[in-house]
């Protein structure tokens, strides 16, 4: 608790991003935020809850994660947000006075609070969404009316202001001969493994120490990436075609990076601002000849970009105008 007083003091919860100030998250529109299952390292899912809780709890609002093992008897849920996935809702009192953002859940449990416009569906971005009954609400965000979906990317977990602290740090980095891979590596449909591969075999060839961590903290996972290198986001061939954006390159950049990856759709999103190659043993040649010419400017630019439009501040205010097109939150 002390700690996050003190980021609130340093931060300060009107931070300029493009958040406006008269947004709803500082309308406050409700009592509380209830993140709901996946609770830290339990999934890889609780790192987007993990950056929810931070956001939110910068915002001011009283949260609380809780999950099905939890006794929840007494506790006051009137005008809440819940905020789940689908592995874990099965206890999640539904109320109708609260509202709920739903990422892949079953629908049937929720059909009264849909009738009442009291849900939001979550859904990541892929190129899929671009069709022509859905509305763009932001740069590669769309919304589905007829069906209450709201399809976007992920984002960084650090907060502005924390960006803005990344570009001090990084005037003092100690980067390594080491590339720092956190999170997961694995085959199958939606598997990474053979594009990681090649960019992999070149590190080795140039005495890049590449290095595979799961279960990083928050502060671990930043130092690792801030000392490496190079710090890629290379996305499996599903993922590459569908034109899914991992939030990857969004912390990688905000803790004070390069972005490199071989995914067209991350490419498009930075407008040419990253290091692009669809070949990943051809990438790191790129990203390192990149590196050695690319000024600091260059590099506060794109984390500025992320800064402004790619935090979970961004994202819960579009979440909460969408909700708020759909049933009025104030």
């Amino acid at each position: 608790m002390k700690k996050m007083l003190l980021l609130l003091l340093i931060c300060g919860v009107m931070h300029a991003t493009m958040v406006p100030d008269d947004s709803l998250i500082y309308k406050k529109p409700f009592k509380k935020v209830v993140l709901w299952g996946h609770k830290l390292h339990s999934h890889t899912h609780s790192w987007i809850h993990w950056a929810f809780y931070r956001a939110f709890e910068h915002l001011g609002y009283d949260v609380l994660w809780l999950d099905n093992s939890d006794n929840i008897k007494g506790i006051d849920f009137s005008d809440s947000l819940f905020i789940t996935e689908g592995q874990v809702d099965h206890n999640m009192p539904l109320r109708e006075d609260g509202r709920y953002i739903l990422h892949n859940c079953d629908s049937k449990r929720y059909n009264k609070l849909r009738q009442q416009g009291k849900v939001l569906t979550l859904q990541v971005y892929t190129d899929k969404c671009r069709r022509g009954d859905v509305e763009q609400v932001d740069d590669f965000c769309f919304f589905d009316r007829k069906n209450n979906i709201v399809y976007m990317p992920w984002a960084t977990d650090l907060l502005p202001c924390e960006v803005d602290q990344s570009k001090e740090k990084l005037l003092n980095a100690d980067r390594k001969m080491e590339v720092h891979w956190i999170g997961t590596i694995g085959g199958q449909k939606f598997g990474n493994i053979d594009q990681i591969a090649p960019f992999k075999r070149e590190c080795a060839k140039h005495n890049i120490n590449f290095i595979h961590h799961t279960r990083a903290s928050m502060e671990e996972n930043e130092r690792l990436i801030r000392r490496s290198v190079l710090a890629p986001a290379i996305v499996g061939a599903w993922q590459e075609q569908e034109g899914y954006i991992p939030c990857r390159i969004f912390k990688n950049i905000s803790y004070g990076h390069i972005g490199v990856t071989n995914s067209k759709a991350v490419a498009d999103l930075f407008k040419g601002r990253v290091v692009y190659n669809k070949d990943t043993a051809a990438l790191f040649h790129d990203a390192v000849d990149y590196l050695k010419k690319v000024t600091v400017q260059e590099l506060y630019d794109v984390m500025d970009f992320v800064r402004d439009h790619h935090t979970y501040l961004n994202r819960i205010d579009l979440l909460f105008n969408v909700m708020h097109e759909i049933k009025p939150l104030c």
